[in-house]
């Protein structure tokens, strides 16, 4: 099924699908008034809506979408979204974005996503607003596999919103994306500059994992006894990072890449498995973001995971191989820099000489942000009693 380009004369009608009350701004773009002004001008011509390009890309999902490109206005519908709309240089094209990248509601992320305080706000990022998105002038809504994305081909077809759908969380997807984005966007170079970013961080690990035999790893979503399984971008950086989920074997249905992201166990099944290593996202539900928690919050949160009950017999618990991390690092460049921090943990003496620094500041410094250390968002059990 191809979604077709629709000439932008109905953002000319009403909102009535949405309120029912609101009636979109006169100067919204429409090809009609374009041609009437023309004609008027004595030109002669129906003048286009623009002299912009119309292609046909494959979204993630096998969707074929025909778009006007560049794009010249974006609804990013998760700060995954919005973080890559930025590092490919269109951030100017957001035109409105939702609670997790509004400087207003984004804890701990209010100066890193400052420059967009004065765009609207969608709310909640699975049950936006509508009406607002509908309102902002987006031309794309740029929309997650596990979004609304259905709802949104609904809600915004009638106002000439096209939908696109490339989970930009998914370090898979998003390399094979990159180039689509660019073209898309017209930054072409930007995007090849972030997939070279992301193809060194690759040849980094295919060289230093090398015929490893894969470390068994417990990961935690954020919660205590929910892991990450296959489907899920937190399994592919594990596995990407040399190690081997000691829960890949679990299957919830065919559409685990469409919608799993994570499953609860049961403790004692995490200790009858005995992880190598231990890694947990988050610390005791504190927001994560660029302005990244002390070090005695991480160091609790390790700490706690290590006396749960039984836990101290497990390898990762006797080897003080228990991580904690802000998700803000470990999410960069779409898990790609969580991938090498994993490799990092898990072999640390193959790499012992990386400087995983300098390609943090590689994702940070093209959005024009101030690179931080990576080891602010990283901490492993009995760090600190080891440097007091």
């Amino acid at each position: 099924m191809t979604h077709t380009y629709r000439a932008r004369i109905v953002r000319a009608t009403t909102l009535a699908t949405l309120a029912g009350l609101v009636t979109l701004s006169a100067c919204s773009a429409n090809p009609a008034d374009s041609e009437a002004e023309a004609a008027a001008a004595g030109g002669g011509q129906a003048a286009a809506a623009d002299d912009r390009d119309v292609v046909t890309i494959t979204d993630e999902l096998g969707r074929e979408v025909e778009l006007e490109v560049p794009i010249k206005a974006v609804y990013p519908d998760l700060w995954y979204q919005t973080e890559i709309v930025r590092a490919i240089g269109a951030e100017d094209t957001i035109v409105a974005v939702e609670d997790t990248s509004h400087p207003s509601t984004a804890v701990n992320n209010e100066d890193y996503f400052a420059e967009f305080a004065d765009l609207p706000s969608a709310g909640n990022y699975d049950e936006p607003n509508w009406e607002t998105i509908a309102e902002s002038g987006a031309e794309v809504f740029l929309a997650r596999r596990n979004s609304p994305w259905q709802e949104a081909e609904e809600k915004l077809e009638p106002f000439g919103i096209d939908v696109v759908v490339v989970s930009t969380w998914d370090p898979l997807v998003l390399r094979e994306f990159l180039p689509t984005l660019g073209t898309i966007f017209g930054h072409e170079q930007e995007a090849a500059d972030l997939a070279a970013l992301y193809d060194d961080i690759e040849t980094e690990l295919d060289t230093r994992l090398e015929g490893v035999e894969p470390r068994t790893v417990y990961f935690e979503n954020n919660a205590d006894n929910v892991t990450s399984i296959p489907g899920s971008g937190w399994h592919d950086t594990i596995v990407l990072g040399g190690g081997e989920n000691i829960f890949g074997d679990v299957k919830v249905n065919d559409e685990g890449s469409a919608s799993v992201h994570q499953y609860t166990v049961d403790p004692v099944e995490v200790i009858n498995r005995n992880p190598d290593v231990i890694i947990h996202a988050g610390a005791n539900e504190q927001p994560y973001g660029y302005a990244t928690w002390d070090r005695a919050t991480f160091a609790q949160q390790a700490q706690e995971i290590a006396e749960r009950p039984g836990f101290s017999e497990t390898t990762a618990v006797k080897n003080g191989d228990v991580f904690v991390f802000n998700n803000f690092f470990y999410s960069a460049l779409g898990k790609q820099i969580g991938a090498l921090a994993v490799g990092n943990a898990l072999y640390p003496d193959r790499f012992a000489d990386l400087d995983i620094d300098e390609y943090f500041a590689r994702w940070l410094e093209p959005q024009g942000v101030e690179a931080r250390p990576w080891t602010d968002y990283w901490y492993q059990l009995g760090a600190d009693e080891e440097t007091s």
